[in-house]
């Protein structure tokens, strides 16, 4: 990837993976599941401007209103993913520790950033699995691979454990929106405190959560469903909130 990418391009490379019809159909396909309230958020999230003028989080567009009800000023946010997630936690003036494995990606946000900012920003990149090495699921935590595995033969190992330093009940808030998901949600749900949130986003993939165990036991899972910023699909996000 271009190291001088910028957000309008990679916003048209990854529209481009969709074919013309989805686009162009998708508002209909909004108004007909009953998500006609979030048709103009939708198309003002196409505009490339809107992710530096008003960020957002892609999430489902109802996960991002539940957020707004949560006090972040002050707060210790963790993130597995970075962008316009980063954004918006910082313009809600959160303390902000942000792990992108995307060297480019993490240049061209790291410009839009001020540096003062009050963010803990840091590029961590996988490292490539022996050539022997045992098969590897991206739903078994302890592998730390991400579903490109076997084709990238990239483990996520020092990534994930950019959390384990944090003490246990220290975050108000985690978002797992990067790679390994499955291993970032294990390692990051001891960290966070009682009444704080853990956001998987994309949950409607069954194997993120196959096989986290009792990792969550002290979580209630809020499910939110539809459309989410800059993309003709529905997706799902959970957020969990920590109970005990």
């Amino acid at each position: 990837m271009d190291a001088q990418l910028s957000v309008a391009q990679r916003i048209f490379r990854f529209a481009a993976r969709f074919e013309p019809i989805a686009w162009l159909s998708f508002p209909a396909r909004m108004l007909l599941r009953g998500y006609g309230r979030y048709l103009p958020a939708w198309l003002a999230s196409l505009r490339p401007a809107m992710a530096q003028r008003s960020p957002q989080p892609w999430l489902v567009f109802s996960a991002t209103e539940y957020l707004e009800t949560f006090p972040l000023a002050g707060k210790q946010v963790f993130e597995y993913g970075s962008g316009a997630s980063t954004q918006y936690w910082l313009r809600r003036r959160a303390r902000v520790i942000s792990i992108e494995h995307d060297a480019a990606w993490y240049q061209q946000v790291r410009r839009r950033i001020p540096a003062a900012a009050g963010l803990d920003y840091r590029f961590v990149a996988p490292e490539p699995d022996s050539a022997d090495a045992p098969p590897r699921d991206p739903a078994e935590p302890a592998d730390c691979v991400s579903a490109h595995y076997p084709q990238d033969r990239l483990r996520y190992s020092a990534y994930v454990a950019q959390i384990d330093a944090l003490p246990d009940r220290s975050l108000d808030l985690v978002l797992v929106d990067g790679r390994a998901r499955a291993a970032c949600l294990v390692r990051a749900a001891p960290k966070v405190r009682p009444g704080g949130l853990l956001i998987l986003d994309n949950s409607d993939r069954g194997y993120y959560t196959a096989r986290v165990g009792a990792a969550l036991s002290r979580y209630e899972a809020l499910i939110f469903r539809g459309p989410a910023p800059q993309a003709p699909i529905f997706s799902q996000t959970t957020i969990y909130r920590c109970i005990a």
